[in-house]
């Protein structure tokens, strides 16, 4: 099992998703939350499992319902750079400012 590290721009998607989610859901926000943690478990397990990302080279996606988890693999952990909800996608074109040795 490798261990997941999200990036800060990933931990403050989470936190404001969850925030968004919450001032309409407080339900949907929780099972949203558990969703993704649920997919980022799986990743430990199953680093391969996410789909090459094509516009983002060394990146995998994994889908977990709406959001899409950009990550890469790292020597001793996934390196989870970015979470969208899959209207957002067009923000996964920046760089993440993790370098390899992260």
């Amino acid at each position: 099992m490798m261990k997941v590290i999200l990036s800060r721009n990933a931990a403050n998607y989470l936190s404001h998703e969850y925030g968004y989610l919450d001032e309409f859901n407080s339900r949907a926000a929780d099972a949203a939350m558990v969703r993704i943690q649920a997919g980022m478990r799986r990743l430990s397990i199953h680093p391969e499992i996410g789909a090459p990302a094509p516009h983002l080279p060394g990146r995998r996606q994994l889908v977990v319902g709406p959001y899409f988890i950009t990550y890469r693999i790292g020597r001793d952990a996934v390196l989870v750079s970015d979470i969208r909800h899959g209207r957002q996608l067009t923000e996964l074109d920046r760089d993440d400012g993790m370098d390899e040795s992260d």
